[in-house]
């Protein structure tokens, strides 16, 4: 009856033990839950922490089956390590997800922004802060009256950040208090002209100084009439490096005022709590200006796009978009916000003008560099690189913007291929170096070696689009160089492989042509 009553005791208090443990990890949950950016669709009713809630669930499972009687093995153990490696693979691609947050730009006033939040506050606690708002003019006057702005983001960082400050003990409703000014945001664009001296640009922005409202004014931050290039809008490599937060809400607010071009300022210290946030008055304004326009005048032809193409051209962005951002370099992976930012400039400056075989330029910039990936991934500067030289080539776009945006090797890589102006300078000294140890100068990022891969890529695609040429003389003498020279340089350095598909090309490009020109004939003979 003794073994019995102990055994008894001791499945209750492990069953206790066990709802403890579940009520714990919900509690994880929800926390989670409240420090994720909620969706701006209602139909995601499982929210950002669903999934983490279950990998959760699947490690509390794992460790339920433990009892003091069942023996730990070697593999029990790392099956919850692989458990928490799916919490880790999570977390990473929801960062990597909020820095590259999608903006949905409206105008709204500040008056209704504030309503909103008011609303939004209601919703969030049961007793929510009172809102003090002061409209402080300085020397740059008023705030502006209207915001042109991601509502939706702008308002969960405010809610967030006045909940944050709010957070006071006692019985008594905390009153946080929102001082609102006129500032300014300033950048630097790229000079068009290859200067030392970069212009720079103003915006229009509205400072947010969040505090209690029983700390003295002048333990607030003090709001400046210019914050200057706070954020790098193309590169990320000139960023201070910061160590990574554990504290997610404040890592969201920050990733919306970045999207946002604006400045977050959050001081440490917990008896006088304060936050600044400043957001531009039009963030529309600086996504227009902060590209340089580029004159369009060097390329082929401008001719008419139909609803289908012009589809199936975003689409295959969009593809290419999803494949790339999922290749794997552990070294040096590629930059989802980089290649976003270049498939808008592509799409942006070189609109629905078209190349030489028929295609459009930001179309065959894709493809292009889509055999490039096939052929041999080994460093995102080479992806950049292939989808910049386009642009530099064929339009007006100064060799000094892509110095100024982005890091020197995607320069290097760039100033390279723009530099071949014969086929045979493809044939450089450097690459007898790369002969039978093709796969350890690919690791090494060898320029010359990189280069002779964008430009086969780029033979390779206007061959098998040689159908769309009008000048067939063209086609000929493109043929005629890429058996000649072409296939001699692939299979010398590049293996038979990538020279068995130049050939075939040409040939097949040859053919066309000649059944173009034969179909020609006939129609003048009838």
């Amino acid at each position: 009856m003794k073994v019995k009553l102990g055994n008894c005791i001791k499945q209750v208090l492990y069953l206790k033990d066990q709802e403890g443990i579940r009520e714990s990890q919900q509690l994880k949950a929800s926390l989670y839950d409240a420090a994720l950016l909620p969706s701006n669709g209602a139909a995601l009713s499982k929210g950002y922490g669903f999934t983490l809630n279950q990998v959760v669930r699947k490690v509390e499972e794992s460790i339920s089956f433990l009892d003091n009687h069942t023996p730990l093995f070697k593999e029990d153990i790392q099956s919850i390590i692989n458990k928490f490696y799916d919490w880790i693979i999570y977390f990473n691609r929801r960062e990597k997800a909020k820095d590259h947050a999608l903006l949905q730009p409206d105008k709204i006033t500040l008056d209704k922004l504030i309503r909103k939040v008011e609303i939004a506050l209601s919703q969030e606690v049961a007793a929510p802060p009172r809102l003090l708002i002061e409209t402080i003019n300085l020397s740059n006057g008023e705030p502006c009256p209207d915001m042109v702005c991601d509502i939706h983001q702008v308002v969960y960082s405010l809610v967030k950040s006045i909940l944050r400050i709010g957070k006071l003990e006692g019985p008594n409703v905390p009153i946080v208090r929102i001082q609102l000014y006129a500032t300014s945001l300033q950048f630097k664009r790229a000079d068009p002209i290859d200067s030392s001296h970069a212009p720079f640009i103003d915006f229009q922005a509205t400072a947010l100084v969040i505090s209690q409202a029983t700390i003295d004014s002048d333990a607030l931050p003090k709001v400046k009439e210019v914050y200057n290039d706070t954020i790098d809008t193309t590169d990320a490599q000139g960023k201070k490096k910061i160590l990574p937060s554990i504290d997610l809400e404040q890592d969201t607010i920050s990733t919306i005022v970045s999207a946002h071009y604006g400045y977050l300022e959050v001081s440490i210290d917990s008896q006088h709590p304060t936050m600044l946030l400043v957001f531009p008055s039009d963030v529309t304004d600086i996504l227009n200006n902060m590209t340089v326009e580029l004159p369009l005048d060097c390329l082929t032809s401008e001719g008419l796009i139909t609803p289908k193409e012009e589809a199936s051209s975003m689409m295959a962005l969009m593809k290419f978009h999803d494949h790339i951002c999922k290749s794997f370099c552990k070294a040096d992976p590629i930059d989802v916000k980089i290649i976003s930012g270049l498939l808008l400039l592509l799409r942006q400056h070189f609109g629905f003008k078209r190349h030489a075989c028929g295609q459009l330029f930001y179309v065959r910039a894709v493809g292009i560099t889509e055999l490039v990936v096939e052929w041999v991934f080994h460093s995102p500067k080479v992806i950049y690189a292939s989808l910049l030289y386009e642009l530099v080539r064929y339009t007006c776009l100064p060799i000094s913007y892509i110095k100024e945006h982005y890091n020197l090797g995607v320069y290097s890589f760039v100033l390279n291929v723009v530099g071949i102006d014969k086929r045979q300078d493809l044939d450089h000294p450097s690459l007898l170096y790369v002969q039978n140890r093709l796969k350890e100068a690919i690791r090494e990022d060898h320029v010359q070696l990189s280069v002779l891969f964008i430009k086969l890529a780029e033979r390779l695609y206007d061959l098998r689009h040689a159908a769309g040429y009008t000048h067939l003389q063209e086609v000929t003498h493109i043929v005629k160089e890429t058996l000649a020279i072409d296939v001699r340089l692939a299979n010398e350095y590049l293996g038979p492989e990538i020279g068995s598909l130049l050939e075939k090309a040409a040939k097949q490009a040859l053919k066309a042509c000649k059944g173009k020109e034969n179909s020609k004939r006939k129609d003048k003979d009838s």
